[in-house]
């Protein structure tokens, strides 16, 4: 599904398409293991299989426990449990420590705890999208209950050094969440090794089915966790409600692919993606957010476009032949102005903020589909510039 006499599909960082073998493994579940997962009698058990061979093949791709995973509808809920879960479980005096940079699904919950009480404190980033080190430590020194932070930047592509947060988490007794919807699949992951607490997760982002998820909950040291829904006590207690096996089935179908071929794969897509990069980068005021001097996840290109609108950019793009299935940085508000809060943060004026475009690319395209979308690129900011000095 990569893409159609039409056009291409570069939004891999939104959703991903469904991985080879994906949908066979859901419908033989849905048909062969349709029982309640929990239930005591053989149906149930067997579902209840499944549940637990997903755990190990996703605890395996993590470096962790199959026990430690808690099954979810994406990672939208995996972080508010993650994050609402420490802040009520820690009680007043709660502090959370995090980054202006963050995904909404962090961003907007903190926001909220910060409105009931909790401490939030933000680091700031760089022009690269990189937070000070020793803000963090100023940070630590204060004995947060918990830091979070994401491995890669849903935006930018930009990769914060999670092993090196972890480590110095871990020296200062300070509980660390990750959210690694844009790095799983993308980068390797020890959460063993870098000291990690709690990680959130999503299916659609590695090729598996949308409305699957996983939070990561280390067992031993123990993490103090609320939950935050309440019924039937499924998953340690930590989250309630009967578990969509197929679902789940799916999430590890897809694991198992990203196991195999991760490594070719993210070489192949940074080529691709670097390959993108030079054909644009003489264009005169194009600029790329992040990746300049900033490790970026292989397959992100975000850029920048002065003398163009951006609502006027996106839709050039997104319309004509061959029709780029593209989104900007964040969706811009057009009542309240407001453009991409992460480029902002890294020292974009708000208008070229709000000219972004990113690119995230998938394992289906070729150096022909690369070289269509630049050269596609390249004539819609001479178009609409153009029709700027008209008007």
């Amino acid at each position: 599904m990569s893409h159609s006499p039409a056009g291409l599909y570069l939004d891999h960082a939104a959703t991903m398409p469904l991985a080879q073998g994906v949908a066979e493994r859901m419908l033989q579940v849905l048909s062969q293991f349709d029982a309640n997962p929990s239930a005591s009698h053989g149906p149930g058990q067997q579902a209840g299989a499944i549940v637990r061979e997903a755990s190990v093949t996703l605890a395996g791709l993590l470096g962790g426990a199959p026990e430690e995973i808690i099954w979810t509808s994406g990672a939208t809920e995996a972080s508010n449990l993650a994050l609402k879960g420490i802040a009520e479980f820690a009680g007043p005096g709660a502090h959370i420590v995090s980054c202006v940079t963050e995904h909404p699904a962090t961003r907007d919950v903190l926001l909220r705890l910060a409105g009931q009480g909790v401490r939030v404190t933000w680091l700031d980033v760089d022009d690269q999208g990189q937070f000070d080190w020793p803000a963090l430590e100023a940070a630590l020194a204060e004995q947060p209950t918990l830091v979070s932070l994401m491995q890669v930047n849903n935006e930018t592509g930009v990769i914060f050094d999670i092993a090196e947060v972890g480590r110095r988490c871990l020296a200062a007794g300070v509980l660390l969440h990750v959210d690694a919807a844009q790095s799983l699949g993308r980068l390797p992951i020890d959460v063993a090794a870098s000291g990690v607490a709690l990680m959130s997760m999503s299916a659609h982002k590695i090729g598996g089915p949308k409305g699957a998820g996983a939070l990561y909950v280390r067992r031993s040291p123990r993490v103090g966790l609320a939950a935050q829904i309440h019924g039937g006590g499924q998953q340690r207690g930590l989250r309630s409600g009967t578990l969509a096996t197929h679902q789940i089935a799916g999430f590890a179908a897809a694991a198992r692919l990203v196991r195999d071929q991760r490594e070719a794969v993210q070489k192949t897509l940074a080529d691709l993606r670097d390959r993108l990069w030079s054909q644009l980068a003489d264009i005169d005021g194009v600029h790329r957010n992040g990746g300049s001097q900033s490790a970026v996840a292989a397959p992100f290109l975000n850029i920048s476009v002065e003398g163009v609108h951006g609502a006027a950019l996106l839709a050039g793009l997104q319309n004509g032949t061959p029709e780029l299935a593209v989104s900007a940085g964040a969706a811009c508000s057009a009542a309240s102005g407001q453009s991409s809060y992460v480029l902002r943060a890294m020292g974009r004026a708000p208008r070229l903020a709000g000219a972004s475009v990113r690119f995230s690319l998938g394992a289906e395209h070729s150096v022909d589909d690369i070289n269509a979308v630049a050269v596609r690129v390249r004539d819609e900011i001479h178009r609409l510039r153009q029709l700027a000095a008209a008007a």
